[in-house]
């Protein structure tokens, strides 16, 4: 169930108010790095310390069913000034960015807590002389691995040298390379930064 700010709720349950709930999109691009944040108003408006364009937008409702399938929604951006196409085009059409919608009060944007807060990611777009459509899909794939890193019994992720390892670069210049495993962390007296998981059962530690 939503649960509204209780200045939303005022505003909500007053007979006259001026204050409107405003829809905030922000679209996340890694090519350009970019960061784009519009409203669905007609007037811009600074929340979270950020200047949020003013920017003809529509949103279908986020379907969702019974059978497991993943939520998704389709949003429709103005393509008149061509400015988000522009953006689209330098880097696959923004596929795989992140898209957060906010749903905020015009009467309560001194507070940083959304009265919604959805993210998604761009799986498809399209534009043509009116819109450029997104095909949003939720940010979480099933089918990668979790945890991102495999868990073995005696190789450690972490990068030689790094902060995780934490090897001395006076051991460095002893051990130019490593192999990762904990006999050879233990030669450079760094077992406590092992980043292996040596309780896994089975297995030799070489």
């Amino acid at each position: 169930m939503l649960s509204l700010s209780a200045a939303a709720i005022v505003e909500k349950n007053s007979i006259s108010t001026d204050g409107v709930f405003l829809v905030l999109l922000e679209i996340v691009l890694t090519t350009p790095a970019t960061t784009l944040r519009l409203v669905r108003n007609t007037d811009d408006i600074t929340w979270r310390g950020n200047t949020w364009s003013a920017f003809p937008f529509d949103l279908d409702d986020v379907s969702e069913d019974g059978k497991g399938e993943l939520p998704s929604v389709t949003i429709r951006v103005s393509n008149v000034t061509r400015i988000i196409q522009y953006y689209l085009e330098q880097g696959n059409g923004g596929v795989g960015a992140t898209v957060t919608l906010f749903v905020v009060h015009s009467k309560n944007l001194a507070s940083t807590t959304a009265e919604l807060e959805e993210s998604f990611e761009i799986t498809d777009s399209s534009a043509d002389a009116q819109w450029v459509t997104f095909s949003l899909g939720a940010g979480y794939p099933l089918m990668a691995r979790r945890p991102e890193k495999r868990m073995l019994k005696n190789f450690c992720p972490f990068e030689y040298g790094s902060i995780e390892c934490g090897v001395s670069a006076a051991e460095k210049l002893d051990h130019a390379t490593c192999q990762k495993t904990l006999l050879q962390c233990r030669d450079r007296a760094n077992s406590a930064r092992y980043g292996g998981e040596p309780s896994i059962p089975g297995g030799l530690y070489v």
